[in-house]
Formats: C-alpha cells, sequence, structure tokens
C-alpha cells in the first residue's frame, strides 16, 4: 500500500510539472508570435497567433490584443475596428478597457477620424479618471472641435517640460493659436514642435499621439 504522503508528493509533484510544462509551452509560442510581431513579419505572425499551439494556451482575447497590434501597425482599419468592436465585448476590467479605448483613440485620431474619435471619448470618460479622460478631452476639443480654449492653461505648460511633452504641448498650443485665426503664431510653434519630436514639420501630425 502506498503511503499518504507519497502520494501527496506525487500529486504536488504532478501539478508542479504540468504548470512547468505549460509555462514553457506559453513562453513558446507566444516568443514566436512575438519576435514575428515585432520584426513586422505579418504573415508568420498571423500563422503563429491562429496556430493551435497559441489556440490552446492563450485566450482569444490576448490573440486578438496581438492582432489589433498588427493591424494598426499594417494601418488596416476594417480589421482595425473589427477587433476594437470584438475586444469592447469582451467581459474585462475597467482598467483593461481603459486601455483599450486609449490605442484605439491614439488609432483614429491619427487617421482623423472625428466621428470615431468622438465616440470613444465618450467610453473613456465613463472608465477613465478624471485627470487622464481631461487630457483625451483637450486633444480632441482643439483639434475636431477647434477650441481655443486652452490657450492661456497651455502657455502656462509648455515651458515646464522638454523634449518630446514639450513638442506636444507645443503641438497642440500651435493649433489652438490656427483656431484663434493666429496663423503665423502657429506655424512657428509647429516648426518648434517638430524639433521637438525630430520629425519633419509636414510629419509632424502624423508623430503626434496624447501625452
Amino acid at each position: 500500500m502506498i503511503h499518504p504522503i507519497l502520494i501527496i508528493v506525487l500529486i504536488l509533484l504532478t501539478v508542479l510539472i504540468s504548470a512547468l510544462v505549460n509555462a514553457w509551452v506559453r513562453n513558446r509560442v507566444f516568443g514566436r508570435a512575438y519576435r514575428a510581431l515585432t520584426a513586422r513579419d505579418y504573415p508568420v505572425f498571423f500563422r503563429e497567433v491562429d496556430g493551435k499551439g497559441m489556440r490552446s494556451v492563450f485566450s482569444e482575447s490576448v490573440r486578438d490584443s496581438l492582432k489589433l497590434t498588427a493591424y494598426m501597425e499594417q494601418r488596416d482599419t476594417q480589421k482595425v475596428t473589427e477587433t476594437f468592436n470584438r475586444m469592447m465585448k469582451y467581459k474585462i476590467s475597467d482598467a483593461q478597457k481603459g486601455d483599450l479605448l486609449i490605442r484605439g483613440f491614439q488609432y483614429y485620431a491619427a487617421g482623423k477620424d472625428a466621428g470615431k474619435v468622438r465616440t470613444i471619448l465618450e467610453k473613456m470618460e465613463e472608465v477613465l479618471n478624471e485627470e487622464l479622460a481631461a487630457k483625451y478631452r483637450r486633444h480632441y476639443e482643439i483639434l475636431y472641435g477647434k477650441s481655443a480654449a486652452y490657450i492661456t492653461e497651455l502657455e502656462k505648460e509648455v515651458p515646464l517640460h522638454q523634449n518630446r511633452m514639450k513638442g506636444y504641448l507645443q503641438y497642440l498650443l500651435a493649433r489652438s493659436y490656427r483656431n484663434e485665426g493666429r496663423e503665423k503664431e502657429c506655424l512657428t510653434l509647429l516648426r518648434e514642435a517638430a524639433a521637438e519630436y525630430r520629425v519633419p514639420a509636414g510629419k509632424l501630425d502624423e508623430a503626434v499621439q496624447v501625452l
């Protein structure tokens, strides 16, 4: 007769071995997909992310999150929208939903889709804290609502920052000046913002994201 303690030890060893094997498989299959994604080798990435290995150890939500990144990098807006809408229906925490909404806001803002950005902003205001939501609201109101209401606020903020954050605030201030009809000041500040981003002035709109 096997001693009860030995049975317990055998069970624990089995559980431990199973956990280690599962972790090894997860790391292996995730690593292959992630390496392909970072290398922008999309045919390999999609083959891996939809392969048996990934499907056996990762949920659809995890795989969709990776796919969303790939679709955004490819600027495949139809696939981005399909995946984003599907992910919004998952039962996830407010923090996870907030992260997803931020990704969506940044993508559609870069594509200048004002309607989609507005819809996402409304959902963001339901789950993000007020301070964070306010940053996205300000961005939306300046770029899409043509607001000049933040000029004084931004003029105070710009000198407090450096590098890309300074460039971002300069960009918002420049666009605010444009909204108020101060085009000369706008163009001067856009050049300064582009210098902070280290991109040509003509590429600044593409480079800017909410910071």
